[in-house]
């Protein structure tokens, strides 16, 4: 079962904020993450998606992100009648979803099958775990591609702190998978970069689930 929590970006000051997971949108079609968004060789092992008609991606206000070309592949954070894609860019995964057209068929063939997928929690860019919201003692050093199978315990993130459209952005992070290797603690600090994507600015958690073959 999927225990995830959080999920979530912070927009630009056209868009509206939510009190405790941030969402973003007043994007513009095609003007792009950073990247190519499409899933690397590190990451093609996992389950993926390969669009097999181009589909307009929309966000979460139904405002265009993107178009997903034929024959595009995206990673996949979960899969049942829907899909969960990541868009991958050179900070961290950009989420978007992608539902079934009036048939009930997906616009993506994929390596796994639904409702099957075994969880993961990956890391896409370095990053330093702190045992406090003022990121003072240090629990772990987090590398980019490292993904580890979940263990079964929460996973997701929410902001913390005062709430800026400049700068960095502190997260509380559940760390599931990887609270071995930080000291055995359940959750941690970090602090996310302002990156700008399709067309607003944001904070991309480098920390987040994702879904593999059995």
């Amino acid at each position: 079962m999927k225990r995830e929590v959080g999920m979530g970006r912070l927009g630009n000051l056209g868009c509206a904020l939510a009190s405790i997971v941030l969402l973003a949108a007043c994007g513009s079609e095609d003007d792009g993450g950073s990247g190519s968004g499409t899933v690397t060789e590190e990451w093609a092992a996992f389950c993926t998606a390969t669009f097999t008609q181009d589909t307009r991606i929309l966000d979460s206000f139904d405002e265009p992100m993107f178009t997903a070309r034929a024959g595009e592949t995206y990673l996949l954070a979960d899969y049942g009648t829907r899909g969960e894609l990541l868009y991958l860019t050179g900070v961290g995964p950009e989420l978007f979803e992608v539902g079934p057209d009036d048939a009930g068929a997906l616009p993506f063939t994929s390596n796994c099958e639904p409702n099957a997928g075994v969880p993961y929690y990956a890391v896409f860019d370095d990053v330093a775990v702190y045992a406090d919201e003022a990121l003072t003692t240090k629990l772990c050093d987090l590398a980019a591609g490292t993904a580890l199978p979940s263990t079964g315990g929460l996973r997701g993130y929410s902001i913390v702190g005062n709430i800026s459209l400049s700068g960095p952005q502190i997260y509380q992070v559940y760390l599931d998978a990887f609270s071995a290797q930080c000291g055995g603690s359940d959750v941690g600090y970090i602090s996310v970069p302002k990156t700008h994507s399709f067309g607003s600015d944001t904070w991309l958690v480098p920390i987040v689930s994702i879904i593999g073959p059995e």
